[in-house]
């Protein structure tokens, strides 16, 4: 009879102990849910700013790429730019090289010639 006493008290002890077991995990049974309901809540704020919000990085992802293609088009020009400008700058050094080596010799022999024929003048006026 011992060992039925000590298994009704085991028993009894179990009986204590899951019906704590019970009462303690309402509190946080009811505390996840009502977290869940928090999260769900929270979910459905952040699809509905989420979709709006995706819509703008692509409208401004778009844009980019439209600038991006512009800038590189007037770089191309710009590069097309000083293409010629080299181009004329080199053609300004060349006609004023044939100025200088060609004209220029011809303007100092054409003055000499000038200041030959004016103090002949001068000579003959005397």
């Amino acid at each position: 009879m011992n060992a039925s006493i000590i298994s009704i008290i085991f028993l009894a002890i179990l009986s204590l102990a899951h019906l704590l077991l019970v009462i303690l995990l309402i509190p946080v049974l009811k505390q996840v849910r009502r977290t869940a309901k928090h999260a769900e809540t929270t979910l459905d704020n952040l699809d509905k700013q989420l979709v709006p919000l995706l819509e703008t990085a692509h409208a401004t992802a778009e844009e980019l790429q439209l600038l991006t293609i512009s800038v590189n088009d007037k770089i191309d020009k710009t590069d097309n730019l000083f293409a010629e400008i080299g181009e004329a700058s080199h053609v300004v050094a060349t006609t004023s090289a044939i100025l200088r080596d060609k004209v220029s010799p011809l303007l100092i022999q054409l003055a000499g010639v000038s200041s030959g024929v004016k103090a002949f003048s001068n000579f003959f006026k005397r």
